[in-house]
């Protein structure tokens, strides 16, 4: 009999090649990175010419990576990305799990209860529901926003700490022109992640309330 432990191995792995799937990232084969600490982490590698470098997958907390892009990086850069994703993989489950609970519902259904008020608008439905699915939908959509925003600064923090601030500024640097995109791409950038210089600035004064210290 299987022990439960490589039950859920089993459906982690099936999930997680599943969701690559979905994303067009199809998983090629498993494998490990070695941590700035010399520890090793297990991901899984896909490739693509895109510029899809990798995440880390919601609800199972394994970590997807493009080989391509990656093995084109240098040292500091492949540090910064492995240290982010280990820091999201290493968060509190109690922080986790709401997070993981409110972040993709709110992407999902705050964009359509928007999308439903614009239409409820454009066909003469009444004012009081248009505004009740705009401010239900905006809501969402901003809770959504802020916590992922929160996610994505904290996992950056725990990076910039982790491997140093040079290597942290120019590894995000060899990144970013790694994997400049269109327009769409910098926007999106700008949304969700802050910069690695406002990522800096955050840090030291962070470090004034005792916190990043040890």
């Amino acid at each position: 009999m299987r022990s439960s432990g490589e039950a859920i191995e089993r459906l982690k792995n099936g999930y997680t090649r599943a969701f690559a799937w979905l994303v067009r990232t199809p998983i090629e084969e498993r494998g490990s990175v070695e941590l700035t600490s010399g520890e090793e982490m297990g991901v899984y590698w896909f490739s693509d010419e895109s510029a899809k470098l990798g995440q880390n997958v919601p609800f199972a907390d394994t970590i997807i990576l493009n080989r391509q892009m990656f093995e084109r990086l240098p040292p500091e850069s492949k540090e910064v990305v492995i240290e982010h994703e280990r820091s999201h993989q290493q968060r509190d489950p109690l922080i986790r799990g709401p997070w993981l609970g409110l972040v993709p519902s709110g992407f999902a259904v705050g964009p359509v209860s928007l999308f439903y008020a614009g239409l409820g608008a454009a066909l003469g439905a009444q004012t009081s529901a248009v505004a009740e699915a705009a401010y239900f939908g905006a809501t969402l959509t901003f809770v959504a926003w802020v916590l992922n925003r929160g996610e994505e600064t904290v996992a950056d923090l725990d990076t910039l700490h982790a491997v140093g601030e040079e290597r942290f500024i120019h590894g995000y640097e060899a990144i970013k022109s790694d994997s400049e995109g269109g327009i769409i791409d910098s926007i999106l950038r700008r949304l969700f992640y802050n910069s690695p210089e406002s990522t800096r600035k955050l840090y030291h004064r962070l470090q004034t309330f005792g916190l990043y210290t040890d």
